[in-house]
């Protein structure tokens, strides 16, 4: 009798290389979408705050005016409630120019001052979800592109085994 022996259990799963393989493939798929999750919720929470937060005017000491969007920053210095000095930080859009030394106003939450936002500027909240809609679309085009090329292999193949198949009658 010939053959291979087929009494012996056979591992047909994944190494551990193919299942570390696996797990970073799906997390870095789950990135972009995980990201705009956490960015809409921060933008929702700023949304909140400058609804139910308490109004302070607050005076910006600091502005980097640089060409690089995630790094136009400012600065903004503010009193709360109690008489205690607070700072946030707001994302300036490049259509912005706040000087240094302007007042500008300020929200902050009540129990938590320092929690705040600026009206009028961005939350951090857009960055976050902005960068993951960008790798959710560059990593789902990948995909696209992956899954069409080996349909075409698929195809190809199976047309291949279809002539294959004529010419031996």
């Amino acid at each position: 009798m010939t053959g291979r022996r087929t009494d012996k259990n056979r591992n047909s799963g994944l190494t551990w290389k193919g299942k570390l393989n696996l797990a970073v493939t799906v997390l870095v798929l789950l990135l972009g979408p995980v990201m705009i999750g956490l960015g809409s919720f921060m933008i929702g929470a700023d949304e909140d705050l400058a609804r139910s937060g308490v109004q302070a005017t607050g005076t910006i000491v600091h502005f980097d005016d640089v060409t690089k969007a995630s790094e136009r920053r400012m600065k903004v210095e503010f009193t709360s409630g109690d008489g205690a000095s607070h700072a946030t930080w707001a994302t300036v859009d490049h259509d912005q120019y706040p000087i240094v030394g302007d007042a500008t106003p300020v929200i902050y939450a009540e129990h938590d001052p320092g929690r705040a936002i600026v009206p009028g500027y961005e939350s951090d909240g857009v960055w976050v979800r902005g960068v993951g809609m960008v790798l959710t679309f560059i990593f789902a085009s990948l995909g696209l592109v992956v899954v069409l090329l080996m349909l075409g292999a698929y195809l190809k193949g199976r047309s291949q085994r279809g002539k294959d198949a004529l010419s031996s009658e």
